[in-house]
């Protein structure tokens, strides 16, 4: 899932960079490319994260003309208790611990527990990083609804008619979907994996050039490997089937008529109306906004009494359907677009880097967003499973 880069490779790439981003900031002094280092210092990275647009552009989104209204019935949330290891600690341990910055759990369409840390508050835009892919899935399935893209049996390039002759062309949009593009590239190990893919994004590129230029590795459909790639290919996915830039699409298909409440920023390669979203990551959202995705998946995405993906897409997104996407004895498992924690029942997650995390669990229909700042030493996935296994526990009984 991605929890931040390996120090070696980030302090060269400092280095070798940082003249050119401090060169850039001199014409484009809101999108500095050097402010990106910054995240390699933990003190550094709640500033960061809740101020992505000194990086790099951004489109922006504005909320909903009819957000749909939480209401609050909080209560404390730190001295909830949870096991693991055989060691009892609480939720504020965790926090703290974590460096959260905001915590929020709903059941039954209401807050029950909600706090910030950190300086984030209810109206702080945080980037969601990789869990981002979550919100791109949904919007894929609302594309499908519309009958704008017919069949994710597919071929992409049916719909991005610029990866013709390439290797992602011929990929299904389910295979891409389930991160098993069978495209040579890599999360961590391997080359070239996602610290090649940034330095190429620092220095303007496409993303669309740098996925077009992957060659195979294994067939589609064959394996689990987790790209930033993929999702960002089902992004030109839904440019093409609409023929709009995917801020543009996020905003009309699902931030407006699904009700989120604030105003949001996506990230892009470029200034101006050429600068391409990345669909990968990099939405910068509220707390509530980010747990609001979940409540969606929690009404199976209905809003209104009208669907805005086809039936059974919550199902089909949030659930493993090949054995190879299954959680391992050490790993959490993935569906599309959405990862699967071990011993799940009915509960997937979006996941972002350092921290930030969806839990939904369908069927006890509570979510639990969380915004991180994690230092070198984040809680493991076992730790998170147990922590937010508790929250719906405590959840539950709140009610």
């Amino acid at each position: 899932m991605g929890r931040g880069f390996g120090a070696g490779r980030t302090a060269a790439i400092v280095l070798a960079f940082v003249a050119a981003g401090s060169a850039q900031a001199e014409e484009e002094p809101k999108n500095d490319p050097s402010q990106w280092f910054r995240i390699a210092r933990p003190d550094d990275r709640v500033d960061v994260f809740t101020h992505y647009d000194r990086i790099f552009p951004v489109d922006r989104l504005t909320p909903s003309p009819r957000p749909r209204a939480y209401a609050r019935d909080v209560k404390p949330l730190e001295a909830t208790p949870y096991v693991f290891e055989g060691r009892e600690s609480t939720v504020g341990d965790y926090m703290a611990r974590a460096n959260v910055n905001g915590l929020m759990a709903l059941k039954g369409g209401k807050v029950v527990f909600e706090a910030y840390r950190n300086g984030v508050g209810p109206t702080t835009q945080h980037s969601l990083w990789s869990a981002s892919k979550s919100y791109t899935i949904t919007v894929l399935g609302v594309a499908v609804r519309e009958g704008k893209i017919k069949s994710i049996d597919d071929p992409v390039e049916t719909y991005a008619p610029q990866f013709k002759g390439t290797t992602y062309g011929p990929v299904s949009i389910r295979h891409v979907a389930m991160m098993s593009s069978g495209i040579q590239f890599f999360h961590d190990q391997g080359r070239p994996n996602r610290n090649d893919m940034y330095l190429a994004l620092l220095g303007g590129k496409n993303l669309d050039d740098f996925a077009a230029e992957r060659g195979p590795r294994v067939p589609p459909g064959t394996d689990f490997n987790y790209l930033a790639t993929d999702t960002h290919v089902l992004s030109a996915v839904l440019r093409g089937a609409y023929g709009k830039r995917y801020a543009d699409i996020v905003q009309e298909k699902l931030w407006t008529p699904a009700g989120f409440s604030s105003g949001a920023s996506w990230s892009k390669h470029a200034r101006g109306p050429e600068g391409v979203n990345f669909g990968h990551c990099c939405l910068q959202a509220t707390l509530q906004d980010f747990a609001h995705l979940g409540q969606l998946y929690l009404d199976d995405l209905v809003v209104g009494g009208k669907p805005l993906t086809p039936k059974g897409w919550a199902d089909l997104v949030t659930r493993p359907s090949a054995p190879f996407q299954e959680p391992g004895e050490k790993a959490r498992g993935y569906a599309m677009q959405f990862w699967v924690p071990q011993g799940h029942q009915d509960e997937s997650m979006a996941l972002g880097a350092f921290g930030q995390i969806l839990w939904v669990d369908r069927k006890r229909g509570v979510v639990v967003a969380q915004l991180a700042a994690n230092g070198d030493k984040p809680p493991t996935d076992a730790e998170e499973n147990a922590v937010f296994r508790a929250i719906v526990d405590a959840a539950l009984r709140s009610q």
